[in-house]
C-alpha cells in the first residue's frame, strides 16, 4: 500500500507533467505535511485551502 507521501509525490508529478500549476506557498505545504502525517482528511485539506484563498483574496483587494 502506498503512504500518502507517495501518493502526494505522484499526484504533483503528474499534475506538473501536465502544466497544472502547483501552490508552493508554505501554507499549502503546511496542509500537505498535516494530511500525509494523518492528522487530516483530504476534505479537511480542501476545505482549509478553499478558506485560505478566499481570505487570501480578501487581503488582496484591500491593499
Amino acid at each position: 500500500m502506498a503512504t500518502r507521501k507517495e501518493i502526494a509525490d505522484r499526484v504533483i508529478a503528474k499534475w506538473q507533467a501536465r502544466g497544472i500549476a502547483i501552490d508552493h506557498t508554505a501554507e499549502f505545504q503546511a496542509l500537505l505535511k498535516i494530511w500525509i502525517a494523518g492528522d487530516i482528511s483530504i476534505d479537511d485539506i480542501r476545505r482549509r485551502y478553499l478558506k485560505m484563498l478566499r481570505e487570501g483574496n480578501r487581503t488582496a483587494k484591500r491593499n
